[in-house]
Protein backbone atom coordinates (compact mmCIF):
# COMPACT_ATOMS: atom_id res chain seq x y z
CA UNK A 1 0.00 0.00 0.00
CA UNK A 2 1.38 3.59 -1.14
CA UNK A 3 2.61 5.96 1.47
CA UNK A 4 0.82 9.39 1.29
CA UNK A 5 2.03 12.44 2.80
CA UNK A 6 -0.34 15.21 3.50
CA UNK A 7 -4.14 15.07 4.30
CA UNK A 8 -7.06 13.90 2.13
CA UNK A 9 -7.49 17.96 2.50
CA UNK A 10 -4.18 18.93 0.56
CA UNK A 11 -4.38 15.64 -1.83
CA UNK A 12 -7.88 16.79 -2.97
CA UNK A 13 -6.46 20.41 -3.45
CA UNK A 14 -4.16 19.71 -6.47
CA UNK A 15 -5.42 20.14 -9.84
CA UNK A 16 -5.65 16.78 -11.28
CA UNK A 17 -6.48 18.73 -14.85
CA UNK A 18 -3.54 19.96 -14.96
CA UNK A 19 -1.18 19.54 -17.82
CA UNK A 20 1.48 18.93 -15.44
CA UNK A 21 1.67 15.68 -12.88
CA UNK A 22 1.30 15.77 -9.47
CA UNK A 23 5.00 15.94 -8.33
CA UNK A 24 5.77 19.18 -11.09
CA UNK A 25 2.45 20.65 -9.16
CA UNK A 26 4.62 20.30 -5.69
CA UNK A 27 8.25 20.77 -6.95
CA UNK A 28 9.84 23.56 -8.83
CA UNK A 29 12.77 21.22 -10.39
CA UNK A 30 10.67 18.50 -11.76
CA UNK A 31 8.17 21.35 -12.98
CA UNK A 32 11.07 22.70 -14.91
CA UNK A 33 12.55 19.59 -15.79
CA UNK A 34 8.85 18.82 -17.39
CA UNK A 35 8.69 21.74 -19.37
CA UNK A 36 12.14 21.70 -20.37
CA UNK A 37 11.62 18.12 -22.13
CA UNK A 38 7.98 19.50 -23.42
CA UNK A 39 10.16 22.44 -24.90
CA UNK A 40 12.61 20.49 -26.30
CA UNK A 41 9.94 17.50 -27.86
CA UNK A 42 8.01 20.15 -29.78
CA UNK A 43 11.27 22.24 -30.56
CA UNK A 44 12.83 18.93 -32.02
CA UNK A 45 9.67 18.01 -34.18
CA UNK A 46 8.90 21.49 -35.02
CA UNK A 47 12.17 21.97 -36.78
CA UNK A 48 12.80 19.02 -38.28
CA UNK A 49 9.53 18.32 -40.11
CA UNK A 50 9.47 22.11 -41.11
CA UNK A 51 13.09 23.02 -41.53
CA UNK A 52 14.78 19.53 -41.97
CA UNK A 53 17.30 20.89 -39.28
CA UNK A 54 18.40 19.61 -35.48
CA UNK A 55 17.50 21.85 -32.01
CA UNK A 56 21.35 21.47 -31.91
CA UNK A 57 21.87 22.92 -35.55
CA UNK A 58 19.15 25.51 -34.60
CA UNK A 59 21.09 26.55 -31.88
CA UNK A 60 23.99 26.68 -33.66
CA UNK A 61 22.62 29.00 -36.44
CA UNK A 62 21.35 31.04 -34.06
CA UNK A 63 24.13 31.44 -32.22
CA UNK A 64 26.72 32.04 -35.46
CA UNK A 65 23.93 34.72 -36.24
CA UNK A 66 24.75 36.64 -33.31
CA UNK A 67 28.32 36.01 -32.99
CA UNK A 68 29.44 36.25 -36.64
CA UNK A 69 32.41 33.30 -35.87
CA UNK A 70 33.73 32.09 -32.98
CA UNK A 71 35.82 28.32 -32.81
CA UNK A 72 34.02 25.17 -32.43
CA UNK A 73 34.77 24.78 -28.95
CA UNK A 74 33.65 28.58 -28.07
CA UNK A 75 30.38 28.24 -30.36
CA UNK A 76 29.45 24.74 -28.37
CA UNK A 77 29.45 27.01 -25.24
CA UNK A 78 27.59 29.98 -26.39
CA UNK A 79 25.01 27.50 -27.86
CA UNK A 80 25.14 25.68 -24.82
CA UNK A 81 25.45 21.90 -26.38
CA UNK A 82 27.88 19.07 -25.97
CA UNK A 83 31.29 19.73 -28.06
CA UNK A 84 30.90 16.56 -29.89
CA UNK A 85 27.31 17.58 -30.78
CA UNK A 86 28.35 20.63 -32.03
CA UNK A 87 31.15 18.98 -34.38
CA UNK A 88 28.67 16.41 -35.81
CA UNK A 89 25.91 19.05 -36.59
CA UNK A 90 28.96 21.39 -37.90
CA UNK A 91 29.43 18.80 -40.13
CA UNK A 92 25.87 18.54 -41.72
CA UNK A 93 25.56 22.12 -41.77
CA UNK A 94 28.80 22.10 -43.88
CA UNK A 95 27.04 19.91 -46.50
CA UNK A 96 24.23 21.98 -46.51
CA UNK A 97 26.12 25.35 -46.98
CA UNK A 98 25.15 26.60 -44.52
CA UNK A 99 28.28 27.06 -42.45
CA UNK A 100 32.12 27.27 -43.47
CA UNK A 101 34.60 25.79 -41.17
CA UNK A 102 37.60 27.00 -41.61
CA UNK A 103 40.94 25.54 -39.77
CA UNK A 104 43.52 28.11 -38.44
CA UNK A 105 47.12 27.90 -38.20
CA UNK A 106 48.09 30.41 -35.51
CA UNK A 107 45.73 28.42 -32.96
CA UNK A 108 46.47 24.73 -33.26
CA UNK A 109 43.93 22.68 -34.32
CA UNK A 110 41.00 25.13 -33.83
CA UNK A 111 38.16 25.60 -36.48
CA UNK A 112 36.11 28.78 -37.10
CA UNK A 113 32.81 28.55 -37.76
CA UNK A 114 31.35 31.05 -39.99
CA UNK A 115 27.52 31.38 -41.51
CA UNK A 116 27.41 31.10 -45.16
CA UNK A 117 25.70 33.21 -47.44
CA UNK A 118 22.35 30.40 -47.65
CA UNK A 119 23.09 30.35 -43.83
CA UNK A 120 22.37 33.95 -43.11
CA UNK A 121 19.51 33.76 -45.43
CA UNK A 122 18.11 30.60 -43.62
CA UNK A 123 18.97 32.03 -40.11
CA UNK A 124 17.14 34.87 -40.72
CA UNK A 125 13.90 32.91 -41.42
CA UNK A 126 14.38 31.10 -38.44
CA UNK A 127 14.83 33.45 -36.00
CA UNK A 128 11.73 35.01 -37.61
CA UNK A 129 9.71 31.90 -36.75
CA UNK A 130 11.65 31.59 -33.75
CA UNK A 131 10.10 35.15 -32.39
CA UNK A 132 6.32 33.78 -33.86
CA UNK A 133 6.35 30.49 -32.16
CA UNK A 134 7.75 32.34 -28.64
CA UNK A 135 5.09 35.29 -29.08
CA UNK A 136 2.06 32.26 -29.11
CA UNK A 137 3.40 31.10 -26.27
CA UNK A 138 3.72 34.01 -24.53
CA UNK A 139 0.45 35.62 -25.46
CA UNK A 140 -0.98 35.25 -22.08
CA UNK A 141 1.92 37.19 -20.49
CA UNK A 142 2.30 40.51 -19.92
CA UNK A 143 5.62 42.18 -21.21
CA UNK A 144 6.62 42.50 -17.54
CA UNK A 145 5.41 39.18 -16.58
CA UNK A 146 7.18 37.41 -19.32
CA UNK A 147 10.76 39.38 -18.24
CA UNK A 148 10.11 38.71 -14.15
CA UNK A 149 9.93 34.81 -15.89
CA UNK A 150 13.42 35.14 -17.58
CA UNK A 151 14.74 37.09 -15.17
CA UNK A 152 13.67 34.53 -12.74
CA UNK A 153 14.79 31.37 -14.72
CA UNK A 154 18.44 33.34 -15.24
CA UNK A 155 18.66 33.57 -11.49
CA UNK A 156 17.47 29.73 -11.39
CA UNK A 157 19.80 29.14 -13.89
CA UNK A 158 23.07 30.72 -11.75
CA UNK A 159 21.62 28.90 -8.76
CA UNK A 160 22.44 25.50 -10.42
CA UNK A 161 26.05 26.84 -11.18
CA UNK A 162 26.64 27.19 -7.44
CA UNK A 163 28.62 24.48 -5.18
CA UNK A 164 25.54 24.15 -3.44
CA UNK A 165 23.71 22.22 -6.43
CA UNK A 166 26.56 20.21 -6.66
CA UNK A 167 25.87 17.64 -3.49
Amino acid sequence: MPMHNGSAAQNSELDHSSSVGILAQEQIAVLVSVLGARFSRGAMTYYRTAWDISTVEWRLLLTLNRIESLNVSALSDAADVDKAAASRSLVLLQERKLVSVEQTRSRGRAAIAKLTAEGRKLTAKLAQVSREREARLFKDFTAAEKERLNDLLLRLSHALDSDDWKY
